[in-house]
């Protein structure tokens, strides 16, 4: 397939993540732990996210570890998700 940045494949990985552990919502913590992505990589690909429109982040106010204070899926990033995840079976 297409050779994609390591930010965009770590947002994709996010993405599925929030979307397969129903968090609608999360704070970088509960992306930490969904993913296993390092502070850097999770600010990283945020952005990336963000600009497909994919999810909304509500910008922190003091920056600790994160870049943001919590992000939400958009209704684009569900169907995106559906788009090209969302057929793919999940073989536990």
């Amino acid at each position: 397939g297409d050779l994609m940045d390591p930010n965009q494949e770590n947002a994709m990985l996010i993405l599925k993540a929030m979307v397969e552990g129903s968090r609608r919502r999360g704070n970088g913590d509960v992306i930490k732990r969904l993913t296993n992505l390092s502070f850097d990589e999770i600010n990283s690909a945020v952005p990336c996210l963000e600009d497909m429109g994919l999810v909304q982040t509500f910008p922190g106010r003091k920056k600790l570890r994160y870049d943001f204070f919590n992000v939400t899926l958009a209704p684009a990033g569900y169907q995106y998700y559906h788009d090209h995840f969302g057929k793919i079976a999940v073989i536990e």
